[in-house]
């Protein structure tokens, strides 16, 4: 495998196309470079009676920089600037017969249609009639509706970790996927009008900066600004030109800051530390301390002429050096536990041990694995022997005969079922020092991660004359952190080594007007970023796997660490990362490149503004990041119990709706090495892919002011986006309609059910991308979308405005790095196989030994449609269905009103639509028909689907590894669609998700923007909306940015549709800046000296303040459940309406019921569907409010120059300290908090990602 130096790594096509594309983009012209985030300066000129006037001469006048622009009125009297760079402008009219007229300070924000409508007076004794332009004015020129948010708000609102991202969420619909993961996990998770979280895009100065997060089917942002470049940015929502697209329905586009005719710059610190914050809630009742916190966040800015009027730089140098607290909260071994003796477990169930040692309360009792019958009622084993006094280390355990000769043979020795590599791994966790909590959460610690990061960025701006502009930019960012090591040793599973990454961007933007009625626009862009980070810090302990006693194969990868080490009920330090060991996913090598090219042009043409572009990317990526590198084991209470699933028969009759299921314990089942099979324990060999896919659009679009008040915005957009190829083309599809060649494409055996004899044919097989044939996707050529919009100005200061559009986002087969599915061959997963001879109830390995069969080798595509025989086959579906672009529709309807004090306030109704979005689970092929549903848990049908049946596959699947290679197999491994490939432990055939998840939005949204006059700029917003869908997250390859994968009936995933994950009803935002009026120049004390103006004047003040709903619950069974086979994991049954607990101890116990589990909420039966929803709005999750506070205090340095200022700030979040709780990780196998059947079930585990009151001061100097 080649290692990767760059992003771009060795000579190769890839690299060849790169350049080929920059070739060719610096070969054109220097007239094709343009400007997206540029807008339109557009009036109507009248006289004193109100007739237009036509044929005057309309000069546009750039009040910093100096540029002029050039036009003339037409026969209705209109002037119109197109492509105009943001900024503040002065507008001057001239005409025979009248007076000069000025309108000055007529503000464009950044892809805005601004109005500045002129009367002239007749000629008289003045020459020059000068207006100046109203702050606050309504939009008449077009429909779009979002929130713009400008230098002023940039920065004076409180950002604690100055992330210029967190500001999106002024924009109205606009909230956070959940408490996972905020905005900076992708800079672009966020929630947009019940839009799907990350699918945004990102443009700075026109050009993306956002790249497929390497999970694919999401963005990501490559490089994010420092709040001090930006001038200014604008949340794009719905409405707007047919110019934007790959976005979903959400743009942000950012335009940074330029030099002007005066030099102008700054230097600033930004500090944190320990003393200023607050405790975190469970820290603060744990007795916990703060750990120290240190923040500095410091930069500089420098702008101004080269030549005056005509060329300008701004530079600007931000650095980062933090050390961040985190609290970890777990469950950690006893100190008797560690030595195995876990007879604690009995007295926390509220039991006591009678003579011969049987705890008297079920849940409390160990019992000997190797004592198990497989049982098909209950789809497990059940066990016979209990460990006395639930001492196992005292119990000598006589092992089973089945495993006589086996390197799996007990020694006879009291302890002899403790595994020695998991009893090593006990005594390296800490000693419990939160034991209030319970056994399952009984250890808490907090720690700060250093952080070093560097970032700057510099433009230079040039007219060249007045038909041509040329605006270019470089920005740069490196960093790397070193995480906290929490449990203080090399088992440690919170941070693990070093993590470093980089990004380069550059963009180039041209104008040039051929006339004052033809401009030829285009944007140049590259991104390219890459991260690396380390898992493992070496330096702990050179060689983990040796010093823990596992085999040396699983360093086979050549990664140095501990494997994941998973424990069920038990609270994982770094959830959701193991419980020991290092993270899976922490070994990450990527390097990805963008590259756009887009091309406008504009031509008006009597009322109409005609606009014809092109757009392409080109998107690159080298990645790897192994899933398990050094292996992945999952224990829970089912490998001590005594039955390993729910109850039906005599003996585990009352498991049902038990707190878990008949005794066990996670921790118990580690120490005896006793891992989860079925796919849940398993190592992963992975190559490192290189794939790219190119992108096209061509749009136009027509803005045609109808009449003096009615302007209607009509557009067309046509994307193309090409599946991804690999450099290597090292990928492959399911073809289900070939015949495979195993066994000549047919197999006999006895139906499980009917017992009647069946041959069938064996169908479906992986096929291997070739030179001919190089992508696994079939592109979507239906991209089209229809764009309109309209604005009718009822009165002159009311405007009615709605509109409609399509739009579609990233296609799922864009450039991957993972490549989850569509690799099969060149990646290889090797399941642990618990069982001897698949007897599904003689335990065969232990931890110190997982894979006594070794570890299954990629063969490449060297076995065609044989590959993966035996095990999980993998790949996608090549058809149009399978390929389709997440589309949204878009819909509004509302009125803006301009208002007194420079306010403009909106309604709108806001609609979307969401249509061939993916369906997070409904992957899977091999799944037993929907007639399963009604055999029932104690059927004969469901029996004999659970019980070992001949394999018709003995003899001619021969790989050891496979459990299809033993003597039976399950009833249902033979009734799915493809047999041969392996459904009990590794799933059967699994494609990329289908894109056929559908979502509706409705909101109200109430909008008042006031801005800056006498001291005062604000935005306040209210939503009231609601999200309903049939998948909130895009895959489960990315529930870390929020939700969880959700199928229980793959037959019927329309039974899915609930409301959203992220359903928020009601939002309300208020943020604002405010000059105090007080001191030299204000409404009170304006003439005070100047040195008690020191004290007294110069004081602003600044907040964001938010309340809203919570959201709703998602409730899951602890495990996933008993769920039919082939199925999905179950959902809890309910029989009344959930109610919250507003007492004092609602963070203890969140239901009103203490025992809501059984009493409203219970554990359906093994191998039925539960009936609760997918998500449920009975009680919501807390409410969240939250505000965020500032106080500026600014002085004068020097009396002759008042430009010269210094800024002492101090700034809160959750200033107020209000506890914000988070009901933690949803999904069975996340936190327990919602998991029915778990013992902590109710108990809030943690803080909501905001967390306590942070504080930070800074110093800023400016001139």
């Amino acid at each position: 495998m080649r290692k990767q130096s760059s992003p771009i790594v060795g000579n190769y096509p890839r690299r060849c196309h790169a350049a080929l594309f920059i070739a060719l983009v610096l070969l054109l012209p220097s007239t094709l470079f343009a400007q997206g985030y540029s807008g339109t300066v557009s009036g109507i000129l009248t006289d004193p009676s109100g007739a237009v006037v036509p044929r005057a001469k309309v000069t546009l006048l750039d009040e910093q920089k100096g540029y002029q622009f050039a036009a003339t009125s037409q026969a209705n009297g209109r002037y119109l600037f197109v492509s105009i760079p943001p900024g503040t402008y002065s507008v001057l009219a001239e005409a025979p017969g009248f007076q000069r007229t000025v309108e000055s300070h007529v503000k464009l924000n950044v892809s805005e249609n601004a109005t500045a409508d002129l009367t002239l007076k007749v000629a008289g004794a003045a020459q020059t009639v000068e207006v100046k332009a109203q702050t606050a004015t309504i939009a008449t020129e077009d429909a779009v509706t979002g929130q713009v948010v400008d230098r002023r708000l940039i920065n004076d609102l409180p950002l604690i970790d100055r992330s210029l991202m967190d500001l999106t969420f002024l924009a109205p619909g606009v909230t956070s996927m959940d408490d996972q993961c905020g905005v900076t996990c992708t800079g672009t998770n966020f929630v947009s009008n019940g839009s799907r979280a990350s699918s945004a895009d990102i443009l700075m100065d026109g050009a993306t900066v956002t790249n497929f997060e390497p999970n694919g089917g999401i963005t990501n942002a490559t490089y994010v600004p420092s709040p001090e470049a930006v001038e200014e940015f604008k949340v794009q929502q719905s409405n707007f030109s047919a110019e934007y697209g790959f976005s979903g329905a959400s743009v942000v586009n950012m335009v940074t800051r330029s030099g002007t005719n005066s030099f102008h710059g700054s230097v600033y610190d930004f500090i944190r530390n320990t003393i200023t914050d607050a405790n975190d809630w469970f820290n603060d009742r744990a007795g916990v301390p703060i750990p120290p916190v240190h923040r500095h966040d410091f930069g500089a800015t420098f702008g101004g002429p080269i030549i005056k009027n005509k060329s300008f730089f701004f530079f600007d140098y931000e650095g980062v050096r933090s050390s961040d607290m985190q609290t970890y909260t777990a469950g950690v071994p006893s100190a008797a536990e560690r030595s195995g003796n876990f007879s604690e477990l009995c007295t926390a169930a509220g039991g006591a041990f009678d003579s011969s040692g049987m705890c008297s309360v079920t849940d409390g009792q160990l019992w000997d694995p190797y004592s198990g019958v497989y049982n098909s009622a209950d789809g497990g084993p059940v066990r016979s022997a209990f460990i006395p006094n639930n001492r196992i280390d005292l119990y000598t355990s006589p092992g089973n005969p089945k495993l006589s000769g086996t390197p799996y043979q007990l020694p006879s020795a009291p302890g002899n079922l403790i595994d020695p590599v998991a009893q090593k791994i006990l005594s390296l966790f800490p000693m419990a020092n939160n034991q209030a909590q319970g056994i399952y959460n009984n250890w808490i610690i907090s720690g700060a991660t250093p952080n070093f990061n560097n970032q700057f960025d510099i433009k230079i701006d040039q007219r060249f004359s007045e038909k041509n502009l040329l605006s270019g930019r470089y920005s740069q960012q490196w960093s790397h952190n070193s995480p906290f090591n929490c449990f203080k040793t090399f088992i440690d599973p919170c941070g693990g080594g070093a993590n470093r990454t980089f990004a380069k961007v550059f963009s180039v933007n041209d104008s040039y007007s051929f006339s004052p009625t033809l401009l030829l626009t285009s944007t140049l862009g590259f991104t390219r970023g890459g991260e690396r980070i380390f898992a493992y810090n070496s330096s702990l302990n050179p060689t983990p796997l040796a010093a823990l006693g596992f085999p040396q194969y699983l360093g086979t990868n050549g990664f140095n660490g501990v494997p994941a080490i998973f424990i069920g009920d038990y609270f994982a330090a770094g959830s959701p990362r193991p419980n020991a060991g290092n993270d899976p996913y922490g070994n990450y090598k990527q390097g990805q490149d963008t590259g756009q090219l887009t091309v406008m042009l504009s031509k008006i043409h009597g009322p109409h503004e005609l606009k014809f572009g092109f757009e392409g990317r080109l998107h690159q990526m080298n990645y790897i990041q192994t899933n398990a590198p050094l292996g992945y084991f999952q224990f829970n209470n089912t490998g001590s119990s005594l039955c390993s699933q729910g109850g039906i028969s005599t003996p585990c009759a009352d498991a049902a709706n038990s707190n878990r299921t008949s005794g066990g314990d996670g921790m118990a089942s580690f120490l005896m090495g006793q891992m989860e099979g079925n796919g849940n324990s398993y190592y992963e060999i992975q190559f490192q892919p290189a794939t790219e896919n190119y992108q096209y659009a061509w749009f136009a679009q027509d803005n045609w002011k109808a009449t003096q008040k009615l302007t209607l915005n009509l557009g067309l957009r046509y994307d193309v986006s090409r599946p991804r190829t690999e450099r290597h083309n090292r990928q492959d599809w399911f073809d289900a309609s070939a015949v495979s060649p195993l066994n000549g494409g047919k197999i006999s055996y006895s139906d499980p059910i009917t017992g009647q004899p069946i041959t069938r044919p064996l169908l479906g097989g992986e096929v291997f991308a070739t030179s001919s044939q190089r992508t696994n996707y079939v592109t979507d050529w239906s991209d089209i979308q229809p764009r309109f919009g309209f604005a009718y100005q009822f009165i002159q200061k009311m405007v009615v405005r709605g509109g409609y559009g399509i739009y579609y986002g990233q296609s799922r087969s864009g450039a991957s790095g993972v490549v989850p599915y569509g690799s099969a061959g060149f990646n290889q997963y090797t399941n642990v196989i618990t069982t001897y001879q698949n007897d599904r109830a003689t335990p065969y390995l232990r931890l110190s030994n997982p894979f006594p069969n070794g570890l299954v080798q990629p063969p490449g595509s060297s076995l065609g449609l044989l590959n993966d025989v035996g095990f999980g086959a993998n790949g996608t579906i090549r058809s149009s269905a399978a390929n389709r672009t997440p589309q949204e529709q878009s819909w509004s309807f509302g009125i803006e009103r301009q208002l007194p004090a420079n306010i403009v306030f909106s309604a709108d109704y806001i609609g979307k639509k969401g249509t061939y979005l993916p369906f997070s689970g409904a992957n899977h092929l091999d799944i037993l028909g929907p007639q399963v549903e009604s055999y029932g848990a104690t059927s004969n049908q469901m029996n004999a689907l659970n019980s070992s049946v001949s394999n018709p596959f003995f003899g001619i699947i021969t790989n050891p590894n496979s459990t299809l290679s033993s003597p039976t197999v399950p009833g249902y491994q033979l009734e799915v669609p493809y047999p041969q490939f392996d459904v009990v432990n590794s799933g059967g055939v699994t494609t990329d998700v289908q894109m056929i998840a559908n979502s509706i939005y409705h909101a109200l949204q109430l909008t008042a923007t006031k801005q800056f006059s006498n001291g005062l700029e604000f935005l306040v917003n209210y939503t009231w909306s609601k999200s309903i869908d049939d998948s909130s997250v895009a895959d489960d390859n990315v529930t870390w940015t929020g939700s969880f994968t959700s199928l229980q009936d793959p037959n019927k995933p329309w039974l899915e549709r609930s409301l959203s994950t992220f359903d928020i009803p009601s939002v309300l935002k208020f943020s604002y800046t405010y000059e105090l009026p007080f001191g030299r120049g204000k409404t009170f004390l304006g003439n005070m000296p100047r040195v008690l103006d020191m004290l007294i004047g110069g004081w602003r003040t600044n907040g964001i303040w938010q309340i809203s709903d919570g959201r709703p619950l998602t409730l899951s069974v602890s495990g996933g459940g008993t769920p039919i086979p082939t199925y999905g994991t179950q959902r809890p049954n309910i029989t009344g309406k959930l109610r919250r607990n507003y007492g004092h101890d609602w963070v203890d116990q969140f239901f009103a019921d203490p025992n809501t589990v059984p009493d409203i909420l219970q554990v359906p039966a093994p191998f039925t569907l539960g009936d609760t929803r997918r998500a449920i709005a009975d009680v919501r999750t807390p409410l969240f409010f939250t505000s965020d506070l500032s106080l500026i205090k600014q002085f004068l340095l020097s009396p002759v120059h008042e430009g010269i200022r210094m800024e002492l700030r101090l700034e809160a979040q959750n200033a107020f300290n209000h506890p914000l709780f988070s009901l933690g990780t949803p999904g069975p196998y996340g936190d327990s908090t919602l998991n029915v059947g778990d013992p902590s079930f109710g108990v809030i585990p943690r803080m909501a990602p905001i967390g306590p009151r942070q504080v930070q001061l800074a110093l800023k100097v400016s001139f």
